[in-house]
This record gives C-alpha cells, structure tokens and sequence, in this order.
C-alpha cells in the first residue's frame, strides 16, 4: 500500500485543492504518470504518481482542499484490500517526506512545480533546455503536451543569417584612414550654440539661387579674420597659420564623405562662392574632381540641415584645428519686447583640437559668429565685401 498525500509545491503553500483527478478508483497508474492537478495559491500543478500500482482509493475528491501532508489517495495492489480504518486517517504525518523525495525529479526548481505538462513535455523541454512557461498548453486545461513542445522547437529554429562581404572601395578607405588619424592625432572638443537665423533668411530671400551654405561660408571667412588661431594647421609639432580662408565644404556621395575646397574666399563675393560651389557640386556629381578640388582646406563646415539632423559632433579634417557643423533650421516662440513671436533657429557645432584651441576661444568664436548671423548691420556689409 502506497499513500499519496497533498505535496507542498510552494514554500508558502499550505494547503490545496483538488481540481481534476486523471484516474479514477480502479486504475493502473505507472510510476510518474499524471495522477491529479492541485491548485494552489491560484496556480495550477500537476504531482505525478511517485509509486506504481493501482489506485485503491480517492480520499479528496475534485473541488475539495487538504492540508499539506493529508493523505489525499491511495494505491496498492491489484486484489489488495485496504481497511476502513486506514480510507477514514485524514492526519498529516511524517510520509508526507516521502512524497517530497519520492517526486524530487520534478521539483528540482520552483518554476517547473508551477507548470501543468505532462513528463513526456518536461522531460523534452530539459533536454533543450526551454522553459516551459514560455509555451502554452493545448492539452486538457492548458496542460502542455509533447507535441506542444516540439512545435516550440520548430518554431524557434534559427534561420541562419545571411551576408555578404564588400570589399572599401578607396574613397571610404581614405575617409577611414582620415578619420583615424584625426582621432589619434588630436583633442577633439566640442562647443553648441544656437543662433537665430530669422534675419539671415530674409535677407537670402534678396539674394535668388544662393543658398544658406553660401552665406555661411562667407560668413565663417570674416569671422575668422578676428580668430586666425582657428584658420591653421597643427602637425602636433608646429601651428601654421594661414592668411588666405580656404575652406572646405563636405558633401555626402554614394562613395561617402569628400571636401572639395573654395580657396580664398575672403576675396570672393557671395556669387564668386556661389558660381564655385555649384563647379564642385557638379564635378562631385560626374565623380570628375581633382586632387587640387581636395587640398589645401584651412577650415571645413559641414551642413547638415537638410537631413534632419540638429547638432552633432563633426570630426576634424586633416590637420585643421577647427570645424563648424550646423543643423537644420527650425521654428521657435520667443519673447521679444513682451510679444510672444516666431523665429527660425539653427545648431552650430564646433568641434576643436583642444590643445591648440581652448574652450573660452571657441565660446567667442561663436559668439562673435552668432553676432554676425544676427545683427541685420553685419549681414548688409556681406553684399558689398
């Protein structure tokens, strides 16, 4: 004779109650089969028969509760008679040991005790190693099946990855060295400020086929007539600093990055600038520049306003100590004079090589840029230089 008695599942269980009974009085039951499901503290469990034999008596019928400890069934053998006084014994006792060691093998975690699945469905889960509560149970009462499992499986099954490999082309390979080098051989800082560009986008409206850039490169050449340290090169030995503004402009090609140049923009006008930024536009079009399109740079601005982007960190070209990034424009309400109105704003980052370029300089720099852009005074004199 073998007394089944009400398992503790939980550490806080105390008691359970019976739900469904997979045998009825009678029945053979192997050893691990499914024999009842207990609900306790409204979770489900399945106690798998930890004897082999024939079950003789229920004691707790489906819907009733016991203690844990209570006898809750028993199972003998077939012709095995058990006497009344043995069904009536209800007591917890120390067999309920017994059911705690005898079913170990499916209570070696907390979480596989909580999971109504048959053995066939936990065994094949370890075997993969899967966790069950990640399956749902098509079997009686949500209860997870084997089939269930091996379904899971399928579906879980990797689908191998594909890619190719692309051999760097070498303008990419140049950027890459050029980047690389930029980040070795230098301390890259960089200083934000917003500037407003209502003023400057009116008088553009003055100005038909020239673009912000333009104005921007013309701009940045006056201004670093006041701060020369940035219009320079640092080989980490020397500081060469330049009279003549050549400044390199950034386009994005299929290819990647290049910066073709517009040299001594100082004495060009804003259509000289125009006329030769649209030469280099073309020529970066019809992949048709030339290594003189792509030297000399004192300075570089790189806009990316147009890809809505608000502020960033350009990295330096080359040995320059200095680049400018600028952003896309966009629409804010200030107060001006007490009256809440709209004005178009913009980003501009400078990022600099630190050791020659402090971070009050950049502060002025834009500052001094910022006064530029907005005083309608400044702006008049950019058609007459």
């Amino acid at each position: 004779m073998f007394e089944i008695r009400m398992p503790k599942f939980g550490l806080s269980m105390e008691e359970g109650t019976i739900t469904k009974w997979y045998k009825q009085v009678g029945d053979y039951v192997k050893k691990g089969e499914p024999l009842v499901e207990v609900e306790s503290e409204k979770i489900i469990n399945t106690l798998e028969s930890p004897f082999e034999g024939f079950l003789k008596v229920i004691k707790v019928k489906e819907g009733e509760s016991a203690k844990v400890g209570d006898v809750i069934a028993i199972l003998g053998e077939e012709k095995e008679t058990i006497q009344p006084e043995i069904i009536q014994e209800t007591k917890s006792g120390s067999k309920e040991e017994v059911i705690v060691e005898e079913t170990h093998h499916i209570q070696k975690e907390v979480k596989e005790d909580l999971i109504l699945a048959s053995p066939a469905a936990k065994r094949l889960a370890r075997e993969h190693n899967i966790d069950l509560t990640q399956i749902k149970g098509t079997g009686p009462s949500g209860r997870i099946v084997e089939s269930d499992v091996l379904a899971f499986i399928e579906s879980m099954k990797e689908i191998k990855p594909t890619s190719k490999k692309l051999p760097i082309d070498p303008v990419r390979k140049r950027i890459i060295d050029n980047l690389v080098k930029s980040y070795k051989e230098s301390v890259l800082v960089t200083n934000i400020t917003k500037i407003d560009l209502t003023n400057l986008l009116r008088l553009k409206e003055n100005f038909p086929g020239i673009t912000l850039t333009v104005f921007f490169v013309k701009i940045v050449s006056e201004v670093l007539k006041e701060f020369p340290k940035f219009n320079s090169h640092f080989d980490g030995v020397e500081l060469e600093i330049f009279d003549a503004v050549n400044i390199g402009v950034a386009f994005d090609t299929d290819k990647g990055l290049v910066v073709p140049v517009i040299k001594d923009v100082g004495n060009k006008s804003l259509r000289d600038i125009a006329n030769e930024l649209d030469n280099l536009k073309n020529r970066v079009k019809e992949d048709a520049l030339k290594v003189d399109d792509l030297t000399g740079s004192t300075f570089t601005i790189t806009n990316l306003g147009m890809m809505r982007t608000d502020f960033f960190t350009p990295v330096l070209n080359g040995k320059e100590v200095a680049i400018l990034g600028i952003g896309r424009v966009l629409k804010e309400p200030v107060i001006i004079e007490n009256q809440i109105v709209v004005r178009e704003f913009a980003y501009f980052s400078l990022s600099y090589d630190h050791r020659i370029v402090d971070g009050a300089d950049a502060a002025r720099f834009l500052g001094k840029l910022a006064e530029y852009i907005e005083q309608e005074s400044n702006l008049q004199k950019l058609n007459k230089i």
